[in-house]
Order: C-alpha cells, then sequence, then structure tokens
C-alpha cells in the first residue's frame, strides 16, 4: 500500500523531520538556527510537502507563521512515527529511551515527582523529562505529540486523546497552629481573624471570596500568588493561613489546620491515541502511573 505512495516525488522522512522541527520551534528561522541556506532548504521542503498532500501545512501570521490544522495533524503524525522509530533505536542499541511528561507545577511537585524514583526502577532504560504547562497548552501539546504524557483535569480533555482517572483532587484553607489560639470550625472564623494568601486569580480565589461575602467579612489578603508552590513557601513560614491541593498535605512541614473547600475537580492521565499505538513502550509507563498516582 505505501510503496506507490512513497513513489512519488515531493515526500521524504527528511523533508517530513525539517516540517516537524518547524513546527516544534514556531518559525523556520528557529528550525534553522539563523542559517540562511538551511531556511531557503526548509522552506522548500515545506512547499514539496504542500504540493505533495495538495493542502496549505502554514500560512503567515503577523511577521511569523502557524500551522494550520492540516499542518498540525501531519506534524502530529510525524512525531509520533519518529518517536517510534526513536524508539527502536534505543531498543536496538540498548540505550535509555525518552518520555517526556507534562503537568501542572503542583501536581508535578506533589503527586509525580515524589513517585518518580519508583517509576524509573519500574521502568528501567529510561529516561523522564518533567515539563510544566498550563491546562489548554497541556492538552494540545500532547495530542499533538509534543508530549507523550499528560496529568489534566478530566473537564479539560479532548478527541484524539485516551486517559485514566486518577481521582478527584480537592483544595483546603491550610490555617499554621500558632496564628490561632483553638482549631477553627468554619472557613469564616479564619478569615474573620486570619490574613490570607490567595491565588492571583481564578475558582479558589473565587471560591474563597465567596465564602467572605456569604458571611458578611472582608478579605485580609496578605500576598497574592501565581503559584501554589509560592503559596506553600507562605505557609511554611507561617505568615498566614493560605489555599493548597490536598495532594500537597502530607509533602507539608508545617503544623496546620485544614479546612476543606468546596471546589474540586477530577484528574487524569492522557496520551495521544495514535502515540501509544506507535509506541508500546509506553504502555508500561502509563500502567506505572495510573497504579502509583492513584489519589484517595
Amino acid at each position: 500500500m505505501y510503496h506507490s505512495f512513497l513513489s512519488e516525488s515531493g515526500f521524504s522522512m527528511q523533508r517530513l523531520a525539517s516540517f516537524c522541527g518547524v513546527a516544534d520551534a514556531g518559525s523556520i528561522v528557529g528550525a534553522a538556527k539563523g542559517d540562511p541556506v538551511r531556511q531557503s532548504l526548509i522552506s522548500r521542503q515545506i512547499r514539496e510537502l504542500e504540493s505533495f498532500f495538495r493542502v496549505e501545512l502554514i500560512r503567515r501570521k503577523g511577521r511569523g507563521l502557524e500551522l494550520t490544522e492540516a499542518g498540525r495533524d501531519l506534524a502530529a503524525i510525524g512525531r509520533e512515527n519518529f518517536k517510534g522509530l526513536a524508539d527502536y533505536a534505543a531498543r536496538c542499541r540498548n540505550v535509555a529511551l525518552t518520555l517526556r511528561i507534562v503537568a501542572s507545577n503542583s501536581i508535578a511537585h506533589w503527586l509525580l515527582l515524589p513517585r518518580l524514583k519508583k517509576l524509573a526502577l519500574t521502568c528501567p532504560n529510561t529516561l523522564f523529562e518533567i515539563h510544566h504547562e498550563q491546562t489548554r497548552e497541556i492538552v494540545t501539546t500532547t495530542r499533538e505529540g509534543t508530549y507523550d504524557i499528560a496529568f489534566v483535569r478530566k473537564d479539560a480533555l479532548i478527541g484524539g486523546l485516551r486517559s485514566a482517572t486518577l481521582g478527584e483532587v480537592g483544595h483546603s484553607l491550610l490555617v499554621p497552629k500558632i496564628l490561632v489560639k483553638k482549631a477553627p470550625k468554619t472557613i469564616a472564623s479564619v478569615l474573620k481573624d486570619v490574613s490570607v494568601a490567595l491565588p492571583v486569580g481564578g475558582r479558589m480565589r473565587e471560591t474563597v471570596e465567596r465564602v467572605a461575602a456569604r458571611a458578611g467579612l472582608g478579605l485580609n489578603v496578605a500576598v497574592s500568588c501565581s503559584s501554589y508552590l509560592q503559596a506553600a513557601q507562605i505557609l511554611e513560614s507561617e505568615m498566614c493561613a493560605v489555599v493548597l491541593p490536598d495532594v500537597a498535605i502530607n509533602r507539608l512541614k508545617v503544623q496546620c489546620y485544614r479546612l476543606p473547600l468546596s471546589e474540586h475537580y477530577s484528574l487524569c492521565l492522557a496520551w495521544s491515541a495514535r502515540n501509544a499505538n506507535t509506541r508500546p513502550a509506553l504502555a508500561n509507563v502509563i500502567e506505572t502511573l495510573i497504579r502509583e498516582c492513584r489519589i484517595g
């Protein structure tokens, strides 16, 4: 079937690799590393691929470029097949294969990294790359093959991804014991007497603001944080109360009271359906992560 396909002019693995390089770098200049001769070659190779597939793969956007939908699909197919070949070469040469895992900073820090040693023992001869992104980038880049495995909210999943639910991630208001005389019974009682560090924006801040509004309280916000890792550092200093995901609680050293918030979400492990089909080595890693990272 593929013999007639490959007999046509305009397609080659080198052209596909160049196109994937542009997709990863975000520009022809970046893929060519500033070499004008290389830039000219890559531009010609992309035109040849467009002629071969009879679709537009890239389009100009301002002073740069962006992939079309067809271009994103081709880049995903290319990445998946090149990774499959790289895995095969690693097995034949008995060298480590590389797997890229992406998650939010907090999930990587408190859920994945503490289990990385056991993952490495269960999946030997594997080099793990750990990356962090925002939710929207996590799902799109995993579907397109930039990352192999993702930790992501279930309500953010998109087509083209397989997934397994790991459990519910809750959030709590954590109060250093040194700041209160006795264990608080409600979040409102804490907000009345203790300053708090809150996320800069988002659902958790809105949840705490609603609790304060219902109780007729004005929030005493000591710090606005752009990450939960910052909030954890503030909690360790015992400066004020903070909001953290419950996956962080067992990793904290400071003595504190915990008051659960109503906001929570389902966390999933996700991976590209096509990537799993072309990379058998993924199966063992996925199975281990599902087993070791279950919540609750």
